[in-house]
């Protein structure tokens, strides 16, 4: 998958029904500057999702951008997913402020199915 943009992301926040403002851009860059390293797929997702659920980059419709971006994600590695499983992920994410990079990899993991 070719490295986001944040328009890109504005995209698809405005997609799914928020109006693209930002609330934390700088969280936002910092995670979009951590993708374009090339890492694995998943360790930019992570950091992607974080910006998105903990740090709120957008004002709204944050944890529908991020299912949103973690299906295409999938999608894009050939990778079956329980999406149910996802939607309860990115709740919890959301609700605990999960922030450790580690941990939101293995949770993001953790919808695939094997």
């Amino acid at each position: 998958m070719e490295t986001l943009n944040k328009k890109d992301l504005i995209g698809i926040n405005q997609e799914i029904g928020g109006n693209g403002k930002m609330h934390n851009e700088d969280s936002l860059d910092f995670a979009l500057s951590i993708a374009k390293q090339n890492k694995s797929w998943l360790y930019e997702l992570s950091y992607i999702v974080r910006s998105l659920l903990v740090d709120h980059c957008f004002e709204d419709g944050n944890k529908r951008t991020a299912i949103i971006l973690i299906i295409t994600y999938f999608e894009n590695n050939n990778l079956n997913y329980e999406k149910d499983k996802l939607i309860k992920i990115v709740w919890s994410i959301s609700k605990k402020n999960t922030s450790d990079i580690n941990k939101l990899m293995r949770l993001i993991k953790n919808a695939i199915i094997p």
